[in-house]
């Protein structure tokens, strides 16, 4: 049995559709499942279950696939979110550095005990951000068959690093490389800071408060939330089968991910989780301007990485983004969108995809919502269009409510197409516009048509006569 597992980036081996609808209009609703359930399509994936918060809070969710033999997942089936686990991690130590707990400089032996082949001198910092040169202890050869040996077994970070570190593969902050290890660093260092452990912490400076429930890590705790039934090969046979029964007993594996990838959530909180925490609302804005400075990340979604979290620039139409993947069997993407203030977040429960393969289901969320939104804006334009007098003497006036920028041609033609003036326009974004035709006394009485014309394609032509 193999199952495969990235917590974001580092692979190592081991063994009819439902939605929801809030504020969201209904033809974008219908374009937004269309888009995912083809995407399932494209893919080949048992599922996919995606979720997206917009500016005014609504969110709208839907869930296309199977789950078990018997059963369709639905948008309340939680998944495993993997190394989106890390943001949420990172969150907590941002939050005690902004109360002065602790120092995101401060260096590991001022927090945690010396143990073999970690630099003392490394520091939070390099430890969110993966210039620690730390090694990956679940890239250790031996990790797979001590986790297998007992697959009930609990394992603590410090049990995890004491039997499966090796030399570390630079010196703190020369270079880059992802590695689990310093986020289970991190869960020791929340204990020591708080006197709790870090899933404890979690749920009452997160979860709790922001009504996140379905967030759950199932080593620790009990997941209240059905849970879409993970697909891979057991047997060997190269076919996929129902793991459920295996996966959501191991728990060996759930709690070897712990803070850097063991958590279950729905899509919905995930997306809301995203959405709250990028936008600033958890941090003060100095801490958060922290958090987005990025390294180099080479191999990375996007090639950068913050303090916990990835900036993309390259994958979403030219939006900036800030998320994280997440593999560990299941799959998971979750993006925030700072210029549009929304989340998108898709989940698989297909142990064949990865989140590399989510990428493009985001994207082409993202451009369903974007080319909806355009066309609700064209025609908010164009019914907003008016003109005056009627009749008209000297001159025509034309007045708009613009909702986008755009370049307009206003264009006047007499009753047999002759065409009597051409004048552009450049429009200004949410602004009520006038503009006018001018030196029309000359003009015989009769029927005129004034026609306008937009850059981005649409045309509305208004008659008019004198």
């Amino acid at each position: 049995m193999k199952v495969h597992y990235m917590f974001g980036l580092v692979i190592p081996l081991l063994f009819h559709s439902n939605s929801t609808r809030a504020q969201i209009s209904t033809a974008l609703d219908t374009e937004l499942q269309n888009t995912l359930d083809s995407m399932r399509t494209v893919l080949g994936a048992k599922s996919l279950s995606a979720a997206i918060q917009v500016s005014d809070g609504s969110v709208w969710a839907h869930a296309d696939g199977t789950s078990s033999i018997f059963t369709n997942v639905t948008p309340n089936d939680a998944y495993l979110i993997g190394s989106v686990t890390k943001t949420i991690t990172s969150a907590c130590i941002l939050q005690l550095a902004d109360e002065g707990t602790l120092n995101l400089d401060d260096s590991l032996h001022e927090w945690l005990p010396t143990m073999p082949y970690i630099d003392t001198n490394t520091t939070i910092r390099q430890l969110l951000n993966h210039t620690s040169g730390i090694y990956d202890v679940l890239n250790n050869p031996h990790h797979q068959d001590s986790l297998m040996a007992d697959i009930s077994r609990i394992w603590t970070p410090e049990e995890l690093i004491d039997r499966f570190i090796s030399p570390p593969l630079f010196q703190p902050g020369t270079s880059w490389s992802y590695s689990n290890t310093n986020y289970f660093l991190l869960a020791m260092i929340i204990r020591e800071a708080t006197g709790n452990p870090f899933y404890t912490e979690l749920r009452n400076r997160f979860f709790d408060p922001l009504g996140l429930s379905t967030f759950a890590i199932p080593s620790f705790e009990i997941v209240n939330s059905p849970v879409a039934h993970l697909w891979l090969d057991i047997t060997g046979d190269g076919v996929l089968d129902d793991a459920d029964s295996f996966y959501m007993s191991y728990m060996a594996l759930n709690s070897t991910a712990g803070a850097a990838g063991g958590y279950f959530s729905t899509p919905t909180d995930c997306t809301k989780w995203m959405r709250t925490y990028m936008r600033g609302d958890l941090l003060s804005p100095a801490i958060m301007a922290e958090a987005k400075t990025t390294v180099n990340a080479p191999g990375s979604q996007g090639g950068k990485y913050g303090l916990g979290l990835m900036k993309n620039t390259t994958n979403f139409l030219g939006y900036e983004a800030y998320g994280h993947g997440g593999d560990l069997a299941y799959h998971a993407s979750s993006w925030y969108f700072p210029a549009l203030d929304q989340s998108i977040t898709v989940f698989t429960n297909d142990n064949n995809k990865n989140s590399w393969t989510l990428i493009p289901v985001v994207r082409e969320l993202l451009r369903t919502i974007i080319e909806n939104q355009t066309a609700s804006l064209k025609e908010e334009l164009i019914n907003s269009i008016q003109v005056s007098p009627i009749p008209f003497t000297d001159q025509i006036s034309v007045s708009w409510n613009n909702t986008t920028p755009d370049e307009i041609t206003l264009t006047l033609e007499d009753a047999s197409g002759r065409t009597i003036a051409v004048q552009k326009e450049q429009t200004q974004n949410n602004t009520l516009q006038e503009t006018q035709i001018t030196n029309l006394e000359s003009l015989p009485g009769g029927v005129y048509f004034v026609q306008i014309t937009g850059n981005s394609g649409w045309t509305k032509t208004l008659k008019v006569f004198k």
